[in-house]
């Protein structure tokens, strides 16, 4: 048993005590340690650099968030600023129609006051003319209402005759100065006729008281007959009588000529028409009663008073109407205002001054 014991124990011991490991297992240990830490280490980094580049990112979404900000804030502006042009733009397009508007008023209203001060209508059909050479590029209604209106008003100007004011009181002016001239019905002289003698009726020889009782009678027949004639008169009724005026009441006639005439001559500058026909007619009334109808002078003088008698001085003939109601109509479009009745662009026509025309006729 002791055998048995014995050569069980070293058996025991055996067992037990610990098996030393070999320097290959301590290898793979140290290898897989180091790989551990370097595993470690690489998450570190990994991770160290991961949040770097979230770090990063951040940054980066802030500074994009930044710089959307900012483009926003500068396309608001741009937005803003191109708004602002638009309005500006169409601030200064407005202003321009504007004053294309004025301009072309102004150049009709020249027109117009040289028209009624000197009767030359060239330079109010060339302002018509050129408002719608200026308004023929704006595509809006009111400029093309405002062209076809410049348009009739035009076509209205050509188609009527227009007065000419300078040549007409140059006319005047001539008829003026000749009335000293004009030669009256007296001055007319009939021309002389040698007298024929005249024979005296030899009377028959009476013989008998009954031939002189019948020439007697014959006598007293041819007197009364002779009384008789001398009591009719015969006279052309289809034509006034000549007027035969003292000669000294020939200076009141002459300056009653020119009073009228120059009485004429201020309503043509007023455009006065009742007056200016009124006062023609009465000077050329006078002149065919009084002067001799007979003369080159007289005749040229009732010629050119019927001429001019027969001119249109009117301002109403040319009224500009369409034009005027056009001009407005397109600047309250423009301004947005409502349409408001045309201001006359004529001047005020001056009232007929009746008592002074009938105190020139007397």
């Amino acid at each position: 048993m002791t055998n048995a014991h014995d050569t069980d124990h070293p058996k025991t011991d055996k067992a037990t005590t610990p098996k030393k490991r070999s320097p290959r297992s301590r290898r793979w240990v140290v290898t897989i340690l180091v790989l551990l830490l370097l595993g470690v280490a690489g998450q570190q980094v990994w991770t160290l650099r991961l949040w770097e580049g979230l770090n990063k990112e951040e940054a980066a979404v802030v500074t994009v968030d930044s710089r959307l900000a900012t483009l926003e804030s500068a396309l608001t502006n741009q937005q803003q600023m191109r708004q602002e042009i638009y309005a500006m733009r169409l601030s200064l397009q407005q202003e321009r129609q504007l004053l294309q508007l004025d301009r072309i008023e102004e150049r009709i209203d020249t027109g117009w006051q040289i028209w009624v001060a000197t009767g030359e209508s060239k330079l109010l059909a060339n302002a018509l003319k050129d408002g719608q050479n200026a308004l023929s590029n704006d595509p809006s209604a009111a400029a093309q209402n405002l062209r076809l209106a410049l348009g009739r008003d035009l076509a209205e100007i050509k188609a009527q005759h227009m007065t000419d004011l300078r040549e007409t009181v140059e006319q005047l002016d001539g008829v003026i100065a000749s009335i000293d001239k004009l030669p009256l019905v007296q001055d007319r002289r009939l021309p002389q006729t040698e007298a024929v003698p005249v024979e005296a009726p030899v009377a028959p020889s009476a013989d008998t008281l009954m031939d002189k009782a019948r020439l007697i009678v014959a006598g007293l027949a041819e007197e009364l007959w002779q009384s008789i004639r001398g009591m009719v008169r015969v006279q052309r009724l289809d034509r006034a009588e000549a007027g035969l005026i003292a000669p000294e009441q020939r200076v009141f006639l002459q300056q009653g000529l020119r009073l009228l005439l120059l009485d004429a001559r201020h309503s043509l500058i007023q455009r006065n028409t009742a007056t200016y026909q009124q006062t023609l007619s009465q000077a050329r009334a006078w002149i065919e009663k009084y002067c001799d109808a007979g003369n080159a002078l007289v005749k040229s003088d009732l010629a050119i008073l019927q001429r001019l008698a027969g001119l249109n001085v009117d301002l109403s003939a040319v009224s500009l109407e369409a034009t005027r109601s056009a001009l407005v109509s397109a600047r309250s479009a423009l301004l947005g205002l409502p349409a408001v009745e045309p201001a006359a662009l004529e001047p005020s026509t001056p009232p007929a001054n009746d008592a002074k025309a009938k105190g020139a006729a007397e």
